[in-house]
């Protein structure tokens, strides 16, 4: 099933996504270096003139950098 996501949503998903990467970068979970290939892409959640599908574009590759950085860091977790 796809859903079809207005270009305003995706920006504030955009922006969310962007939030939790400063959180992860703070909190030790990842490093500026994971988002080196989201960086490249040189679209920030503030670029709104920007078309949708880079913005999508942007979304699916933060989201998946995120979703691996989250997979690392549990699995260094110790299990009690």
């Amino acid at each position: 099933m796809c859903i079809t996501v207005k270009k305003n949503e995706l920006v504030h998903l955009h922006t969310l996504l962007a939030q939790i990467a400063e959180e992860y970068i703070t909190s030790g979970v990842a490093t500026p270096t994971d988002f080196d290939s989201y960086a490249e892409l040189g679209i920030s959640p503030m670029a709104l003139r920007e078309s949708r599908d880079r913005h999508e574009e942007a979304v699916r590759l933060l989201a998946r950098i995120l979703a691996d950085c989250s997979k690392r860091a549990t699995e260094t977790v110790p299990v009690r």
